[in-house]
């Protein structure tokens, strides 16, 4: 840190809306008493515990505001010119509360603590002063609430995990080697097998009916007691009912009842198979979205591979979806991997994700679109429903600030997001509504 050439101090303070309807005379006297400080990238202006000797606004550049809280430092704020930093430390007379590190190349101007009193006595410049204060402890509490509470669910999920997992894997090597002893028992072929198929299964209940009521029949004329329990499932196996009568009429006496029950047997229970692996998959693919989320603390800056973060965040979505809302996927059909933290992005899809579906009714449509940039990739999350009015837009990102009903929103989502995406990832997070589809839009850089 080193004191920088004088400039025109007097002008740089008054660029900031907390000096900018102070007296002249004030500001002359400010900028009499302050110095200019130069900081090099990622050097430290002030750091938590730290006395609180002055208070700084920020000229050039921009600083990062972090805390250490549940055992890692989380990123607060970013401020950039016109912003006052370090001002409530002053007033307090406590310890500094959090760090302030250059983002890059900075200049802020150092101002002694006495300069306070003559912001607060005047007017506009103190509520200019409470304004941007209040705004900012607000979204920097939401943060640490919201850290907070994740890093509990994160400890609670971890250990449902490791239950979760060991019975699912179990279930998956089960499924897969009872289908290799079910191969290899396999005797003949079953004479009705080249019937399986031959029909579509009726998806109307009263057109399946009438099937299972031709089958029935059909069993019935070809000499099979108590077909009616075996129709279903020769209507669910696609068996032409003429077919079927053409094809028992060929076989010996006695023989066609058991060989009907055994077609039937043989396919539920490879059916049955089939939905026990495809239930053991599901559950293995939520316990991997899962799994970034419980294990958010011991993450590093690495590769993410965006897809398969947003498949696994609609994973955990699936259950919000109406029946009636479509989700559209459009991925850009290369690999697109960006450097970040896989849990803070996880986190920022299922948030967006959770908003769109919120509003796109019960018979909307939400889209998921990807485009790989040369430095950047760009991930889109629309749903059509009402267009929301500019109003709300200018909120949406204030902490605590929703639309849901009580007790459905903590109005924490898209504030978190932005400070994921904007302040950890060196991205943008902007959101539009026009013509039916709102768009939430994420740009992020490949290299942070």
């Amino acid at each position: 840190m080193t004191a920088a050439p004088d400039l025109d101090v007097a002008a740089a303070l008054r660029g900031s809306r907390l000096f900018a309807e102070l007296p002249q005379a004030d500001v002359a006297a400010l900028a009499a008493h302050s110095r200019s400080v130069a900081l090099a990238p990622g050097e430290v202006l002030m750091s938590e515990g730290s006395p609180p000797d002055a208070m700084y606004v920020v000229t050039e550049g921009e600083l990062e505001i972090s805390r250490h809280a549940v055992g890692a430092d989380l990123l607060l704020n970013v401020c950039g010119p016109g912003d006052l930093i370090g001002e409530l430390g002053v007033a307090h007379g406590r310890p500094r509360s959090a760090t302030v590190r250059a983002r890059g190349p900075a200049r802020v101007q150092r101002i002694g603590a006495e300069a306070l009193d003559r912001l607060l006595a005047h007017p506009p410049s103190a509520r200019a002063l409470l304004t941007a204060t209040s705004r900012r402890l607000d979204r920097e509490e939401g943060l640490l609430r919201q850290q907070e509470r994740m890093a509990a669910l994160g400890a609670l999920a971890a250990g449902l995990l490791h239950e979760v997992n060991n019975p699912a894997s179990a279930v998956q090597r089960g499924a897969a080697r009872l289908r290799v002893l079910l191969a290899e028992d396999d005797g003949p072929v079953s004479p009705l097998q080249p019937l399986v198929g031959q029909v579509p299964v009726p998806d109307d209940p009263l057109a399946r009916a009438d099937a299972e009521a031709a089958v029935a029949r059909a069993l019935a004329d070809a000499g099979v007691d108590g077909g009616w329990s075996v129709a279903p499932g020769l209507v669910r196996l696609g068996v032409d009912p003429d077919d079927l009568v053409r094809t028992l009429a060929g076989l010996y006496a006695g023989e066609p009842g058991q060989v009907v029950r055994d077609l039937v047997r043989s396919q539920e229970i490879r059916a049955l198979l089939e939905e026990v692996s495809a239930g053991a998959d599901y559950l293995s693919k939520i316990v991997s979205g899962v799994r970034p989320l419980a294990y958010a603390a011991d993450q590093s800056l690495s590769a993410v591979d965006v897809h398969a973060g947003l498949e696994q965040a609609l994973v955990l979505v699936r259950h919000k979806v109406p029946p009636g809302v479509r989700v559209v996927r459009d991925f850009d059909p290369r690999p697109q991997v960006v450097e970040g933290w896989p849990a803070d992005l996880a986190m920022v899809w299922t948030n967006l994700l959770d908003n769109a579906l919120a509003a796109a009714g019960s018979d909307g449509e939400v889209t998921v679109r990807t485009r790989g940039e040369p430095d950047a990739v760009t991930v889109d999350v629309e749903n059509t429903g009402p267009t929301v009015p500019p109003e709300v837009l200018a909120k949406a990102f204030d902490a605590f600030y929703t639309t849901k009903p009580i007790g459905q929103g903590t109005g924490l989502g898209l504030a978190t997001s932005l400070a994921v995406v904007a302040q950890r990832h060196k991205g943008s997070l902007t959101l539009t509504s026009e013509d039916g589809v709102t768009r939430a839009r994420v740009v992020l850089p490949r290299h942070r």
